[in-house]
């Protein structure tokens, strides 16, 4: 099978110089006909080496340069690729990054770079929501496991514990409600007895009477287990009620009981996103976050799927 690797091309930037991290995949990458390249440096760039000289796409089939508009973020981290006409379905393209990109200071990269992409029309998702599935759906929270899908096969029974306000309360109902809205593989549920997925409303003193070494400092936390096949079975959420505001208790049950589904890691891509690493109070999904909810409880995304087996039933599905 091909191998599908995060659309995101990284490349670091080290001490002395430009260390590409840019993988190659056995064969092109599929993407839609007017997808967007981000390129991340972890260091800003001397804007004057960032141009379509430096960053551009060739049609394989005779070298032809693409036109495309090259831009570069206000923290200058950020190189963006876009094409001004779409890619043609089934053409073979290469986006180059060339070795004359410097640093702020200086540094040049040590090599050029080359990745190798073909336009598909028709798919149904977007380069974004895949991308994005990518960093959310895979490993771990808190460490960098490489774990597999994870998704509940039995429904899940959520039990409300503690000493939860009325808000608290339509905060889980609202998301149990838009989470059954957006998929049709599992039916969360509010149970009163016989739960799989139990929520604790408890200072934050108290964390550690239920889950063994809470992290310090989180207000809000799940943890779940599950069994062979990576078919999660079970869950306990943990949501302060002496730290967060009424706004805060209401997105970090949000936040947990999404996450307790599947969709464990967090991320700065999109400030707006439940799934944002820094402390927000989002209220609701965004569209890309309902999308992931949808990608994961696909009927032909199984638990216990590696990420580029995944992704190819992601890209190969129809709308």
């Amino acid at each position: 099978m091909a191998k599908r690797w995060i659309l995101l091309v990284v490349m670091v930037i080290g001490f002395v110089h430009i260390k590409p991290a840019l993988v190659h995949a056995d064969d092109p990458l599929l993407v839609s006909p007017r997808k967007e390249w981000r390129i991340v440096f972890n260091t800003p760039l001397d804007s004057g080496t960032v141009s379509e000289d430096s960053v551009y796409i060739t049609r394989s089939s005779d070298g032809e340069r693409m036109k495309v508009q090259v831009s570069l973020s206000d923290n200058k981290r950020k190189v963006f690729v876009t094409p001004l006409v779409p890619y043609k379905s089934d053409e073979t393209y290469t986006l180059h990054v060339s070795s004359s990109i410097t640093s702020l200071q200086g540094v040049a990269m040590k090599a050029p770079q080359t990745l190798d992409f073909q336009a598909k029309e028709g798919m149904k998702y977007t380069d974004q929501s895949i991308e994005y599935f990518q960093e959310i759906a895979f490993g771990a929270e808190f460490n960098s496991d490489a774990l597999p899908i994870r998704k509940w096969e039995i429904n899940p029974r959520i039990q409300v514990h503690g000493s939860p306000t009325d808000e608290d309360m339509n905060a889980v109902k609202s998301t149990i409600e838009d989470v059954n809205t957006l998929q049709s593989a599992i039916d969360v549920k509010l149970v009163d007895k016989d739960a799989n997925i139990n929520i604790y409303y408890v200072p934050i003193e108290e964390f550690g009477n239920y889950v063994d070494n809470p992290r310090e400092g989180n207000w809000g936390l799940f943890y779940y287990s599950w069994e062979a096949g990576y078919k999660i079975t079970n869950a306990t959420i943990l949501i302060s009620t002496d730290k967060p505001s009424q706004e805060g208790k209401s997105h970090l049950v949000r936040e947990e009981i999404t996450q307790s589904l599947g969709l464990p890691r967090d991320s700065y891509s999109y400030p707006d996103s439940i799934f944002f690493q820094d402390y927000t109070t989002t209220q609701g999904f965004t569209d890309l976050d309902a999308t992931l909810i949808q990608m994961l409880y696909e009927d032909e995304v199984e638990p216990g799927m590696a990420p580029d087996e995944a992704i190819d039933i992601l890209i190969s599905l129809k709308p």
